[in-house]
């Protein structure tokens, strides 16, 4: 008997190495990527790995994108960390599943796609949001960089401000944050949801006022949310840099002696966010006689809520306005984006009708 357990020692030894041997076989046959890292023209794949999923699900889904070749190997690996690293030597840590969206490719071999999900160093965007902006043309603007899960962002911003405003601190009647939305360009992974997107924005937004003298604190004040929501306006209709605090004064002398604001951008807010309408060339006097809260040729005062996302300039200006005597203002050098100021209906009428004269001579 003792002669014959060395023989059965090796019997078994051989038949292990064997197996391992296999097993090492196995692994270099099916870990491989699906088609060769030095291929012309591969193909980048998006995929989301989803809270909950399993494994088995992922290595499933892999298998049938092209991205790996066998989908029980990478179920094995992900349940059996430490066989994926005594087959494979990578660190064990390596084989695991995280949340996120991510780019992949079939030229990554199985250790290279695990990298990648097990990263959480996600797939991003950069996406720039102009000032001025409003809700629905952000919302576009994420659309088009590729973002999968904004397709509640116009219903998420515009019905549940009221709820993530709350949480900075800011009460507000009104169920948008429209005006909130800071413009800015921004690195946001492509797996974030609506809600998530829109704290970073605001986020954005409060952190700015934080950094400037003049706008640090003004969300304390009581006419915070007016503050805002003429800054949104004076966005819209400012060009030139440096007549933005003189609009912005414009403004309060007009709100001082109740005279209706009378600015184009409200009227264009009801053309294209209220009516849905494109964005006209001009506006009609038949557009002036819309009985939309919005409309400020019909109504005194500011409209119920912003109808921009203001940047800097527009929200210093109406933070700090210039203080003038002036009541109107019209644009004059449409080249500049410049524009000349009256306290009087007669110069007013006098500076619009010679800039049409001008206009009309050169055309």
């Amino acid at each position: 008997m003792k002669k014959k357990l060395p023989v059965i020692l090796l019997i078994i030894f051989i038949l292990l190495a064997g197996i391992i041997a296999g097993g090492f076989g196995y692994v270099k046959v099916n870990s491989g990527s699906v088609v060769s890292k030095d291929s012309e023209n591969v193909t980048l794949i998006d995929y989301q790995v989803k809270n909950g999923m399993s494994a088995k699900t992922v290595g499933n889904d892999l298998k049938k994108l092209g991205l790996i070749k066998n989908s029980d190997l990478f179920y094995i690996f992900a349940r059996y960390p430490k066989v994926a690293s005594f087959f494979t030597g990578k660190d064990s840590s390596l084989f695991k599943i995280q949340m996120g969206y991510y780019e992949l490719t079939p030229a990554m071999d199985l250790s290279d796609i695990f990298a990648q999900i097990s990263s959480g160093k996600e797939k991003s965007v950069n996406v720039s949001i102009p000032e001025g902006l409003t809700i629905t043309k952000i919302a576009d603007r994420l659309k088009k960089a590729g973002f999968k899960n904004v397709d509640d962002f116009e219903a998420c911003a515009k019905h549940e401000g009221k709820n993530i405003l709350a949480s900075y601190g800011v009460k507000i009647k009104n169920e948008t944050v429209e005006g909130f939305l800071f413009p800015d360009t921004y690195n946001i992974p492509v797996s974030y949801t609506s809600e998530k997107i829109i704290r970073l924005m605001v986020d954005n937004f409060f952190e700015h006022l934080k950094k400037y003298k003049g706008l640090d604190g003004i969300e304390k004040r009581d006419d915070f949310y007016q503050i805002l929501i003429l800054a949104s306006i004076v966005e819209r209709e400012y060009r030139a840099d440096d007549e933005a605090k003189s609009i912005a004064g414009v403004f309060y002398n007009r709100l001082k002696i109740n005279m209706p604001l009378q600015s184009c951008a409200t009227v264009e807010y009801i053309i294209t966010e209220i009516n849905h309408r494109p964005h006209p060339d001009r506006i009609f006097y038949s557009d002036l006689e819309s009985t939309s809260p919005y409309n400020t040729y019909k109504y005194q005062g500011l409209p119920p809520s912003p109808i921009s996302n203001p940047g800097h300039t527009a929200l210093y200006a109406a933070a700090n306005p210039e203080k003038n005597n002036y009541l109107y203002f019209t644009l004059t050098d449409a080249a500049a984006g410049r524009h000349t100021f009256s306290s009087n209906l007669d110069a007013h009428v006098q500076a619009t009708n010679e800039f049409r004269t001008k206009r009309d001579a050169n055309n």
